[in-house]
């Protein structure tokens, strides 16, 4: 075998492939447009010219793993399967009362997100069983029988089953799910997707599954010719920071989630650690979506209280902050003649204007355009030219007209409410939760991530941005270093001083063979596994837990993370009892085989620093100025400059204003952009 690992991170504009060999540090990286149903054979093309060359074919490289934003654009622009809910008789309404909370407490106008399942769709089962899991009424097949049939006649794509107590006993949801096999759609069942207690956070989660899965199916249809004639292994990365195979993916698309956002996650910590940053926020901006996390601890928070597009995903995932914001965000004005940008998203087909594909709708990509900020030929590495007249149009036509506004002041609008919503993000994940991000750095990537960052950053206040050096195929860089992973959790609500070992110790049992018999099917060694447990506790009373490492699964294993909840608890809250009993709410398991580290950034180019030309940039409505525009393969390490400048490289550009100061990092090579405060 060649030791070649590869990475895929499919965007909802384009599909970023990374090849690394990690033993000698080498990497090569491409970006291709995404081609909806034609993914796989595109990826596999990308692969196979990229390890060519590096004297091999993408069917001799070991393993690659696949990160996508497919689930999460879904959720965000509502773009989800006819989907219908089988519940307990009396809990039909689950999703509507939800946790009776609002979206915002002072804003009158504020709705939650669409049910997914509608009232009509949302059919009620006679059947009960009791917290320990006992039946108290049979389930009633002739009542299953009728409702089989209204589901059918409904035509529905794909259908969810949430039963009272299944997390304890899956019976009657498996019968169920034995007999909706006869409808040929995809089915979800609450016992399989999410076994904690919590209806409605159960129920959603399994809906959510269910509504994803037909578009998960056909992504990784999509994928098959990429999986049969590329690399050995081809995994999915999962929300978590795992990876998942094909099968496991196509039956829980939920826990795929946040699965492109992941990776940049992972990668933006290896990097934070080798600066020594502390706490860092990160800004990933793609075609559809930006994603933020906040980097704290040397660890990437994971949480399993989020929402993606106004829905509660309580799958345990990387703690990143997801919205509607990216290149391909359509502007547009509402009912009232406001202007709007997102989260609709142009994609890849049409795409935006500047695309040249049919699009006829500004986007932010063509707002960059217009502005000149993004030249016609700095998209890779000028292959892919860009019609700036389009754009132009597409901003008079729809925007700068109706408001009776130029198109600069039009296409500078669009920039700013652009920033504007990913400001709001970045404050609710680290201002609404404590942490000042004036003392952060920011590290920002993905394809118009580092076109935004600078205004973002300053918008904040934060005094420096990072920006990687394959920062626009960050996150499949960061994919290549995750770990093939496997995870589980069980709901056991127990007293920690009370519990029994004998019980522990038959639980824990259960869990880990069950995911080591997955691992064994798909080609693992028990000796090549790592197994992680950690555990959910609370004081008693508590509505929520904290999620705390359990060193072991015996009794001592369970005093060690009695200290561990005491100490996090008095970090996040300010306080702890020593006396106070402490419940065990969720059990976790996690086995995973570690992957080899990620190449390093390619060596310094030696050649000197000069302007490769110079454009004239709009950095605001009222005038342009002048920028010299630099290559970035072509910067040495401890380059400096101050801005206004534009470095460009294959995969994204950088945009400093004025007085802005940059450093090429050693080691990394990464950009350090020191903010001007001053700059408006």
């Amino acid at each position: 075998m060649t030791g070649l690992l590869a990475a895929v991170d499919v965007g909802g504009t384009f599909i970023d492939v990374v090849v690394s060999n990690p033993a000698s540090g080498e990497t090569r990286i491409a970006k291709v447009l995404h081609r909806k149903g034609d993914q796989g054979n595109d990826i596999l093309a990308a692969l196979d010219a990229l390890a060519v060359e590096m004297g091999a074919r993408a069917a001799d490289i070991e393993a690659a793993v696949v990160g996508t934003t497919v689930v999460t654009n879904a959720l965000l622009e509502g773009a989800l399967a006819k989907t219908a809910l089988l519940t307990t008789e009396g809990f039909r309404d689950v999703l509507e009362i939800a946790r009776m909370t609002r979206p915002s407490s002072y804003n009158l106008h504020a709705r939650r997100a669409p049910v997914v399942a509608p009232r009509h769709l949302r059919l009620e089962v006679p059947e009960r069983l009791d917290f320990q899991g006992r039946v108290l009424k049979p389930l009633n097949e002739a009542a299953l029988d009728r409702c089989i049939e209204r589901l059918r006649e409904a035509r529905v794509e794909a259908v969810a089953v949430s039963l009272l107590f299944s997390f304890v006993n899956p019976e009657h949801e498996r019968r169920i799910g034995e007999k909706l096999a006869a409808l040929g759609v995809p089915v979800s069942l609450s016992s399989e997707v999410l076994p904690v207690f919590r209806e409605y956070e159960r129920t959603t989660a399994t809906v959510l599954n269910a509504a994803t899965m037909p578009v998960m199916g056909q992504f990784l249809t999509g994928l098959e010719t990429l999986k049969d004639n590329g690399p050995a292994r081809t995994f999915v990365m999962g929300s978590a920071g795992g990876c998942l195979t094909f099968a496991e993916a196509r039956r829980f698309p939920v826990k795929c989630a946040m699965s492109g956002p992941a990776g940049g996650a992972v990668g933006a910590l290896e990097l934070s650690a080798r600066h020594g940053l502390g706490e860092a926020l990160t800004l990933d901006i793609g075609g559809t979506s930006s994603d933020i996390a906040l980097l704290r601890g040397g660890a990437i928070p994971v949480t399993d209280e989020r929402t993606i597009g106004g829905y509660p995903v309580a799958v345990a995932s990387a703690e990143i902050e997801t919205i509607g914001a990216g290149g391909g965000s359509i502007a547009y004005l509402d009912r009232t003649g406001s202007l709007k940008v997102g989260p609709q998203s142009a994609g890849s087909t049409p795409g935006p204007a500047c695309y040249g594909r049919g699009g006829d709708q500004p986007t932010v990509t063509d707002a960059h355009v217009a502005l000149n900020r993004l030249g016609v030929r700095s998209m890779l590495g000028g292959d892919f030219v860009l019609d700036r007249d389009a754009a132009v149009a597409a901003i008079e036509r729809h925007i700068a007209a109706p408001l009776g506004l130029s198109w600069q002041r039009a296409a500078q609008g669009i920039l700013q409410i652009a920033t504007a919503n990913i400001v709001r993000a970045i404050r609710a994940m680290s201002v609404e939760r404590g942490h000042d991000p004036r003392h952060m750095t920011l590290i920002a990537f993905g394809g118009a991530g580092p076109l935004h960052a600078v205004d973002v950053a300053r918008a904040l206040d934060i005094p420096r941005v990072l920006i990687p050096y394959y920062s626009g195929v960050f996150s499949a860089h960061g994919i290549l270093s995750v770990d093939i992973a496997y995870d589980a959790q069980r709901t056991w609500l127990r007293n920690l001083s009370a519990i029994d070992a004998a019980e522990l110790a038959a639980l824990t049992g259960e869990m880990r063979e069950a995911l080591l018999a997955r691992a064994a099917a798909d080609g693992f060694m028990p000796a090549e596994l790592v197994i992680a447990w950690s555990a959910d506790l609370r004081y008693q009373g508590q509505s929520h837990a904290l999620t705390v490492d359990l060193p072991i699964a015996d009794s001592e294993g369970l005093a060690a993370s009695r200290t561990a909840f005491l100490a996090e608890h008095r970090r996040r809250y300010g306080h702890a009892s020593e006396t106070l009993p402490v419940e065990l709410l969720n059990l976790r398991l996690k086995i995973s085989r570690p992957r080899p580290a990620a190449g390093e950034a390619a060596t310094a180019s030696t050649r000197t620093a000069e302007p490769a030309g110079r454009r004239q940039v709009w950095l605001s409505a009222e005038a342009c100025v002048e920028c010299p525009v630099y290559r970035r393969t072509e910067l040495p390490e401890n380059w400096r400059a101050i801005g206004p400048l534009v470095i460009e490289q294959f995969d994204t550009l950088t945009l400093i204003g004025a007085g802005d100061r940059v450093e090429v990092l050693p080691g990394t090579r990464a950009l350090s952009i020191v903010i001007n405060p001053q700059t408006v």
